[in-house]
């Protein structure tokens, strides 16, 4: 019957994973090597292995750190985020206020990312003969990228509204 699984009695003979007997161990030559034998097709695979040298990072990144000094976050230029810094000093924070402290430093450090995408791509269209007010409006509105100016007065104005009162 479908469904129906009998639970092994542990006096039976029966070996269930006697259908694994194909299974032989790589002898071991009389030098200590190992008998590549059989395995040796398997070298074709050996540049697919992990490497020892890590990644380079794609450039640039872009980093922001809240006045406490408390949350540091990197981004890539994408505006995904690359790396959290905590310092000691949060441990003294919430939970919650340490994830919304996170998230609001994540905007800003993305913010700075979407600026310098607009600066590149101000810069790529200056080149093609493209510098009118039109392209700007098009990086601004049409891809909602930031000037490095608004950028820095975003990042001002939530410093000066979220760490007003704070003197740390």
């Amino acid at each position: 019957m479908a469904g129906d699984f009998s639970t092994r009695d542990p006096d039976d003979d029966a070996d269930d994973l006697s259908a694994l007997d194909f299974y032989r161990p790589v002898p071991v030559e009389d030098d200590g090597e190992v008998d590549g034998g059989d395995l040796a097709a398997l070298d074709a695979f050996a540049g697919y292995g992990l490497s020892d040298e890590p990644e380079p990072e794609p450039e640039p990144l872009f980093t922001v750190t809240n006045p406490p000094g408390t949350v540091t976050v990197t981004s890539y230029l994408d505006g995904r985020v690359q790396h959290i810094d905590l310092s000691p000093r949060a441990v003294h924070m919430s939970e919650t206020e340490l994830a919304e402290e996170i998230v609001v430093i994540a905007g800003l450090a993305a913010q700075d990312a979407k600026s310098a995408q607009y600066e590149f791509m101000l810069d790529g269209m200056r080149e093609q003969g493209h510098d009118d007010p039109a392209t700007r409006d098009f990086l601004q509105r049409d891809l909602e990228l930031p000037t490095p100016e608004e950028a820095r007065a975003h990042r001002a104005e939530v410093f000066t509204t979220r760490y007003a009162g704070s003197h740390e």
